[in-house]
């Protein structure tokens, strides 16, 4: 009996981290990208993706005896040693080389006299351009950009970058070609490889902090929770507005849009 109920497990355990097909991608892998949280929206989602009801509660079952699993309402994030938080690979319709983002980049020299040496990216000129050339609607357009910005965030092809927190970026900016020729370049690739190093550890850190449906991500405290965890290797005083667009770039929101950001969802958040 023991070998057939370890069987049983084993079987479990591959088609939760191998997937039931060779055609797509495994659930786990699939819910990394939902931020390792099971709830109503990423339920929706994977049954969009092709998984089945079944498959996702065998993943809860097997999440459930696994330690530092949250339960909370209706939502489980899985713990991090089964689900590791990653900087979700987001995919836009707007290119880091198009037309529309390059005539939209300043020249590296722009903003040199305000201290900040790089190529900058007009943001909500770039929603308003894609409507032009493209036709899209506002939605679209802010749906697309907010992509753009997750996906070359994490890419590590844009930064939103200062070591002052009193002083504010010039805008995102762009980290390609000779534009990546800036003197702080090295200091931005240690940040961009810290904050996707720590991404887990933050996210849950900072989770405690905000209530679902009610604060914004990352919550105030998000800045000492990053001395805490990485101390003065981190010199990007701007690190939680990076994780906060990757976030929503993502669709870890729900609600969000043209004209309103949203409110996060676990696992940026808990329930009261």
């Amino acid at each position: 009996m023991k070998v057939v109920a370890m069987g049983v497990a084993l079987t479990l355990l591959i088609g939760i981290g191998l997937g039931a097909t060779a055609e797509r991608e495994p659930l786990i892998d699939f819910m990394v990208a939902e931020g390792c949280a099971v709830g109503p929206a990423t339920r929706g989602l994977a049954n969009d993706a092709g998984f089945r009801k079944d498959e996702i509660d065998a993943l809860i079952a097997h999440a459930d005896a696994v330690a530092g699993t949250i339960r909370m309402q209706d939502w489980i994030v899985l713990s991090s040693s089964l689900c590791r938080i990653r900087p979700p690979e987001v995919r836009s319709e707007i290119r880091i080389d198009d037309t529309e983002v390059e005539a939209l980049t300043s020249a590296i020299d722009a903003y040199a006299e305000f201290g900040d040496h790089g190529c900058f990216l007009d943001g909500s000129g770039l929603m308003q351009r894609t409507q032009e050339t493209r036709g899209w609607n506002l939605e679209r357009a802010h749906l697309e950009y907010v992509r753009f910005i997750a996906e070359n965030l994490r890419t590590g092809d844009l930064a939103f970058y200062k070591n002052d927190p009193l002083s504010t970026p010039a805008g995102f900016q762009i980290l390609t070609g000779p534009c990546a020729d800036v003197p702080e370049i090295g200091a931005i690739r240690h940040s961009q490889a810290l904050r996707d190093r720590e991404f887990d550890t933050l996210i849950r850190s900072d989770a405690p902090n905000v209530v679902c449906g009610r604060d914004s991500s990352p919550s105030y405290l998000f800045r000492e929770i990053v001395q805490k965890r990485i101390g003065s290797e981190n010199t990007n005083a701007w690190l939680s507005a990076e994780v906060n667009f990757i976030a929503i770039g993502a669709g870890w929101y729900i609600g969000s849009g043209a004209t309103r950001k949203g409110i996060p969802r676990p696992p940026l958040c808990h329930f009261e």
